[in-house]
């Protein structure tokens, strides 16, 4: 091989030693159907609970989100991951370089975070759980830009599920904002 052919492949070697994580959804905006959020957030459901959960979330959907969002809400919103049959619930905040999330569950709780100008290449959260597990998360946001789904994955091989957005989850930040 001559040194002409080395440069060439270079680039190609030193891309296939990155952490491109398995299965990256690949894209930053897509269309996401009412169904793609009804399956994530209910999968972890009985049969007999998954239908009507699924309607609940539907009914959420058509109900909209408001128009025009308050101030802040159009950068930040509610967030659910669905992993180990538990649902973690927190919220996230974005800027065009950055992003985080916070969740949590009855009894752990997980951040994210990518930082353009810290060298995240690409929308790939780094995942830190407060009980020793990291991973990534990948997200797409729906074509709406303020909205999504995603997936998580864990170092011990779990995966999990993302849904964001007001309009999949209005109806679990407005019970976090009320008062009891």
């Amino acid at each position: 091989m001559t040194p002409r052919h080395l440069v060439a492949l270079l680039p190609i070697l030193i891309g296939a030693c990155g952490l491109v994580p398995p299965n990256h959804l690949g894209g930053i905006g897509a269309t996401v159907s009412p169904m793609d959020y009804g399956r994530r957030l209910c999968a972890h459901l009985d049969p007999e609970s998954y239908s009507s959960c699924v309607s609940q979330v539907l009914d959420e959907i058509d109900r909209g989100q408001p128009s025009p969002l308050p101030p802040g809400y159009s950068t930040s919103g509610p967030f659910a991951v669905i992993m180990d049959g538990e649902v973690y619930v927190g919220d996230y905040r974005s800027s065009p370089f950055m992003a985080d999330f916070r969740v949590s569950s009855s009894r752990n709780g997980c951040r994210g975070s990518y930082n353009a100008f810290t060298g995240s290449a690409d929308a790939i959260f780094d995942v830190y759980c407060t009980d020793g597990r990291s991973g990534w998360a990948d997200i797409i946001r729906a074509s709406d830009g303020r909205n999504g789904i995603g997936k998580i994955a864990l170092d011990d091989g779990t995966e999990g599920s993302i849904v964001f957005g007001h309009l999949p989850l209005g109806g679990v930040d407005q019970a976090r904002n009320d008062p009891l």
